[in-house]
């Protein structure tokens, strides 16, 4: 059998507002634990949103040095940290050398890259004039830093980028790791994405394009952890968070050589433009179905193989809307959202899960955390409940989400959704490991 240009995913790492580490993660999404509340450290005078999701007490000392936390925005340090953990996991060095580094890899995104760095020396400027601007403004701001940081970290040698594409990020970040591999520009990389944005610009502009949730605002009245809400009825927005997902890729033949237990296969990636508006999601999903199943092409796979669905469902009105209709469409393999909207229970026998309503929106590491929730549900044979989805939008139907509680079950295909303002689609395909 050439196993030379399949990819497996062998180490994982994660930070998010359910704590540090894949653990941290998988652990609070099985136990329904919400990771949103009020936001720490930031003057939010006169905002109208004063609630996200921020990584509990996160400290990188453990791994850089008092002047590298200094120098480096926040982003950064997430991807570090989650870097080191992936490799660690995947039984690797937390440095690599020779062979190792020259065949590593580091494709890792951000949707904002180092926002409150760039903020805060603006209003240096402003305040203070430009010879009191930080020399480490442009390294520490620049999207691409989170997998220069990485690389210079763990001395990865390999290619080194970092894509941007919003939401969409860390799912391109980890199918073009994976089409890297397999065509032989490397052997292994560190993937995904890294989001530290909780900033009280980032939050306004975000807010007065309205595309923030309100419902959990203390001038509301709300309840923080209660307002995101993947496919409810009464879901009016994303919740914005903090954190970074990341995933070891590797070539199967030297992942088994070196003894190494693949934890999932990635078989297929696909990736589309909607071309239709810069924040809403073309009509039906077409652009968000095009991307999965130009990846069910790649692995020779049908829609009706899929037993997961992982989905981006933010929790905003219109994207939730249509990612139904392309899932559904996905899965019966119709022509589109109204030849699919006759489909039947048993044509729609995928579950369907939706992450954020535990964490909120990481927007550029979105897709990556995403994609460790689906390897630990593969792994575990368990699928995480949907939090907060109570009174399910009409548009469900007949579509298997899974609410209230955990859900035992055999994951062999899965489907990871990440979608992007500007139109962005990726779709990565996992099937599970099986030892051959």
């Amino acid at each position: 059998m050439n196993t030379a240009h399949r990819v497996v995913v062998t180490g994982m790492g994660a930070l998010s507002p359910l704590g540090r580490g894949v653990d941290a993660l998988w652990s609070g999404l099985l136990a329904g634990r919400s990771g949103i509340r009020r936001l720490e450290g930031l003057d939010l005078t006169g905002q109208e949103v004063d609630f996200g999701g921020q990584v509990p007490n996160f400290d990188p000392s453990d791994i850089l040095e008092a002047k590298q936390i200094k120098r480096l925005d926040r982003f950064s340090h997430l991807a570090i940290a989650a870097s080191v953990e992936a490799l660690i996991s995947a039984g690797l060095p937390a440095r690599l050398s020779d062979e190792l580094a020259l065949g590593t890899a580091t494709i890792i995104g951000s949707g904002l890259g180092g926002a409150t760095t760039l903020f805060e020396q603006a209003l240096n400027y402003g305040e203070k004039g430009a010879g009191r601007v930080s020399p480490f403004l442009i390294p520490g701001a620049i999207g691409n830093m989170a997998a220069g940081e990485v690389a210079i970290h763990v001395n990865a040698q390999g290619p080194s980028f970092g894509p941007v594409s919003a939401c969409a990020t860390a799912g391109h970040a980890i199918g073009e790791a994976y089409e890297t591999i397999r065509r032989g520009d490397a052997e292994r990389a560190l993937a995904g994405g890294a989001e530290a944005a909780l900033h009280p610009v980032v939050i306004a502009g975000f807010n007065n394009m309205r595309a923030l949730s309100r419902s959990g605002s203390s001038a509301a009245g709300g309840d923080p952890a209660a307002a995101s809400r993947p496919f409810d009825s009464a879901r009016d927005g994303f919740v914005m968070s903090e954190g970074a997902g990341i995933l070891l890729l590797e070539r199967l033949d030297l992942a088994l050589a070196r003894g190494a237990t693949p934890l999932a296969e990635i078989v297929g990636y696909g990736a589309s433009a909607d071309a239709q508006h810069i924040t809403l999601p073309a009509p039906g999903g077409y652009g968000a179905v095009r991307a999965a199943r130009r990846a069910l092409e790649k692995a020779g796979r049908a829609g009706s193989e899929i037993d997961h669905v992982n989905a981006h469902a933010t929790s905003t009105p219109e994207g939730d809307k249509a990612e139904l209709d392309a899932i559904r469409t996905i899965l019966t393999g119709a022509a589109d959202a109204a030849s699919a909207a006759s489909a039947d229970r048993a044509q729609l026998r995928a579950s369907i899960t939706a992450t954020k309503g535990n964490i909120g929106h990481t927007l550029g590491a979105a897709g990556a955390l995403g994609a460790a929730a689906t390897i630990c549900a593969m792994r575990d044979s368990r699928v995480h409940a949907t939090l907060n989805l109570s009174a399910p939008d009409p548009l469900v139907g007949a579509l298997d989400i899974v609410t209230g509680a955990p859900r035992d079950q055999e994951v062999a295909l899965a489907l990871v959704n990440a979608f992007g303002f500007g139109g962005q689609n990726a779709a990565l395909l996992l099937a599970k490991w099986t030892g051959r």
